[in-house]
């Protein structure tokens, strides 16, 4: 079976989780009351932190499906 097309929908999971996570950080700073554009800049770099380890992992993954992949077909 080709899993190549579930590929995107994962990077598209990635995306909301860090949404999710930029969203919650800048909840979390504007209630102790730090200024709006600190609370934008802090979920900026949650958001970015989030996405990039998210892409990160999905990409040490496919690079270990595709190693069991050869393997098996040796």
């Amino acid at each position: 079976m080709n899993r190549s097309g579930t590929t995107p929908l994962w990077v598209l999971v990635v995306g909301l989780a860090s949404l999710v996570a930029a969203l919650v950080t800048a909840m979390l700073k504007s209630s102790v009351g730090a200024p709006l554009a600190e609370a934008v800049l802090s979920a900026g770099v949650a958001f970015g932190g989030a996405f990039g380890l998210g892409l990160g992992i999905l990409g040490a993954l496919q690079q270990s499906r595709s190693r069991n992949t050869r393997r098996g077909s040796r």
